[in-house]
């Protein structure tokens, strides 16, 4: 009896190894909402402007300021490329 748990148990921990890494579905998913954000902004010639964090067109910290070229990039960043920015900003998500 005892040495068939003595087995069992052997068994087991030889079972438990240790696994080769996997990429996760979360990385990859990032990784080519990123690609797609980079080669948006390219086509949209906006290369240079920041990643919005957000869609939110009319954004109450920025409202009644000067329309300046980084304001006026981002809004064109979430308008063009609207469909990257949404994948990407749900890729990024927990």
């Amino acid at each position: 009896m005892r040495r068939g748990v003595l087995v069992v148990l052997l068994v087991l921990a030889a079972c438990d190894g240790p696994k080769p890494p996997k990429t996760s579905p979360d990385v990859e998913r990032l990784a080519k909402a990123e690609a797609a954000m980079d080669a948006c902004k390219q086509r949209a010639g906006l290369a240079e402007v920041a990643t919005p964090v957000g869609v939110v067109l009319d954004d109450p910290a920025t409202r009644g300021q000067a329309l300046t070229p980084e304001l006026a990039g981002q809004l064109r960043l979430k308008v063009q490329c609207r469909q990257e920015l949404d994948e990407l900003l749900g890729a990024r998500r927990p």
